[in-house]
């Protein structure tokens, strides 16, 4: 048995719907792909790449010439290096997805054949316990708890035989506090599902959504998980993921900020482990520019922990923040202020990403890294500067993830070997490292 078994059978981060492969897709929608509105797709995929597909004839073309059709299929919908570091762009892929699964006349059935397809796929691969995260986009409140409460019921049924099945709610970061309510009354509603729904997560486009939004939704999960510790959710959280609209600073302080407010694992964090010199030659002037909202959180940030900082060689001059902060304060809050980086600036960043992730070792807080989906999507250029390089080096608690293995056609077995062949840790060393990821799976705060 391979040193690295059990990170090879225990996946904490993998989305259902992005499970699914192209073949999987076409199968699901053989029968009816003339009748489905594929608007949201072809309108967000012409944006993204400015052509403007044609899904019929993909499908068409994929069911009666395999061999040909069936490779320009995958080149709609697989995510490759070459889409490279747009989040934008996953999305309109990732729409194709999205628009079969809301076809009115078949939804339910699609559902349910999406989460079964995703579990038989990672029982083949010999994954043994699965934490699966899902969002719904319908903003009533029976389409989103019958969604969930679909997905949940047949993980419950599919934990059996060595096989450990459970389910992470995804909450739309609009409507957050909404949403939350109806995870509430869903449980109340089916409480034989509390042991397989453990969590909630904050996924999609993180950008405009600042953790600090989300205090008092989190104070409130954590009042009720004091008060009925027997179906306890735990919070994960996608952050540092796509943070083009920010400094470096504050996209490391969004990191910091949701593991102090209490989240038990962070997915992707990117912004904790790319060095700051290669993050902002990834785009012109990219990170320079920030809202003033933005930077006014940053100086508030700074002079709260200004003496933390200082012990890892991080300089906090509170009169000129002091300064500066009264001046934006005269400012709208949506104008953008510029910072150009030099090269004290970058090695600053440096000891804050080495600051947030001691402090996250202590907390106990776990990163869930996701090598292809980082590079593809993350906006990571190479495997070289790949932030699990950092994250290896450091203490704190680490996981591998595939995220949307279907999408990136690269299971997590492939994500777990990449990492052996990317980095400089041997099997054995990963295997230590890494340890057994079931410690960290959610539950841990209800009644044993």
């Amino acid at each position: 048995m391979s040193p690295l078994h059990l990170a090879k059978t225990c996946e904490l981060h993998v989305h259902p719907g992005g499970c699914l492969t192209a073949e999987d897709l076409i199968e699901l929608g053989r029968d009816f792909y003339e009748d489905i509105d594929w608007t949201l797709f072809t309108d967000t995929y012409e944006k993204a790449y400015g052509i403007r597909p044609d899904p019929i004839a993909l499908y068409r073309d994929a069911i009666s010439n395999p061999t040909t059709g069936l490779t320009e299929f995958k080149e709609h919908y697989i995510y490759t290096e070459k889409d490279g570091g747009d989040f934008g762009r996953f999305k309109a892929k990732f729409n194709l997805i999205t628009s079969l699964l809301k076809h009115p006349p078949k939804r339910q059935d699609l559902i349910i054949k999406m989460i079964s397809s995703a579990q038989d796929r990672h029982r083949k691969e010999g994954i043994t316990f699965v934490e699966y995260r899902c969002g719904c986009s319908d903003e009533t409140r029976d389409t989103f708890i019958n969604f969930h409460r679909t997905q949940a019921q047949i993980l419950s049924n599919a934990s059996q035989n060595n096989t450990t099945a459970r389910y992470i709610i995804s909450l739309r970061r609009l409507t957050a506090q909404q949403d939350y309510e109806w995870v509430q009354e869903l449980i109340d509603e089916t409480p034989e599902l509390i042991p397989t729904i453990v969590g909630i997560d904050f996924a999609d486009i993180e950008e405009g959504y600042p953790p600090k939004d989300n205090r008092a939704l989190f104070q409130r999960v954590h009042k009720d998980n004091q008060e009925c510790p027997e179906r306890a959710l735990e919070i994960t959280y996608h952050v540092g993921e796509s943070y083009f609209d920010k400094s470096l600073e504050s996209a490391i302080r969004w990191c910091h900020e949701a593991a102090e407010m209490g989240v038990r694992r962070l997915g992707h964090a990117i912004a904790l482990g790319l060095d700051p010199a290669v993050a902002i030659a990834r785009r012109p002037d990219v990170h320079a520019k920030e809202r003033v909202s933005e930077r006014l959180d940053q100086i508030a940030y700074d002079l709260m922990h200004a003496s933390e900082l200082s012990a890892f060689d991080i300089k906090v001059n509170a009169s000129a923040l002091q300064t500066e902060r009264q001046t934006l304060k005269n400012r709208a809050p949506d104008e953008i202020v510029e910072r150009a980086y030099n090269p004290q600036r970058l090695e600053e960043i440096r000891n804050r990403q080495q600051f947030v992730l001691n402090r996250l070792t202590q907390l106990g807080t776990v990163i869930e890294t996701c090598p292809t989906s980082n590079l593809r999507i993350g906006g990571v250029p190479d495997p070289a500067h790949h932030p699990i390089h950092t994250f290896l080096k450091s203490n704190v608690n680490l996981v591998i993830g595939a995220d949307d293995p279907g999408i990136f056609d690269s299971p997590l077995a492939s994500e777990i070997d990449w990492a052996i062949t990317h980095t400089n840790w041997t099997t054995e060393a990963l295997a230590k490292r890494l340890g057994d990821p079931r410690r960290f799976q959610l539950g841990s705060l209800r009644l044993s």
